[in-house]
């Protein structure tokens, strides 16, 4: 998939794309929201969903925060049940929302109804070996 993203913007997914190999047991990440559908306005946050058979490695750490800048700063942790959400903040400003989930949530048999809004607000896929977001993708268009 082709994006054109900002320069900055650029650097932060490469950081992201690098999760997949930084980090054991990460199974695919994507690009979600405004920066995925070609929307981002200025003050937009850069919004990935990263699924994980490991996905405690990520929760309980925040080491690899550090990948996307070594003063990344955490500024909210939030619940949404089948993803937990790392909201951090760079020192250029930008803010990256970092989704951590199983695979399972890109079951689609059938697609949660949380997952489709995610889905269909924007999704490019980043890192994806086992096709989980590019089959969760196909089941969302159709």
């Amino acid at each position: 998939m082709s994006l054109t993203l900002p320069e900055d913007v650029e650097a932060v997914v490469e950081v992201a794309v690098r999760l997949a190999t930084a980090i054991a047991g990460v199974a695919a990440v994507g690009l979600v929201g405004s920066y995925a559908r070609g929307a981002a306005g200025p003050t937009s946050d850069i919004d990935f969903v990263v699924l994980t058979d490991r996905p405690q490695a990520l929760l309980e750490s925040d080491d690899w925060f550090r990948l996307f800048d070594p003063h990344a700063e955490l500024i909210r942790s939030e619940d949404f049940g089948a993803i937990q959400e790392r909201r951090l903040r760079l020192p250029r400003g930008l803010v990256v929302d970092v989704g951590i989930g199983r695979p399972s949530w890109a079951a689609v048999n059938p697609v949660d109804p949380g997952t489709r809004r995610v889905v269909s607000d924007g999704l490019a896929v980043l890192y994806d070996p086992r096709d989980l977001l590019g089959g969760l993708a196909l089941a969302v268009a159709n």
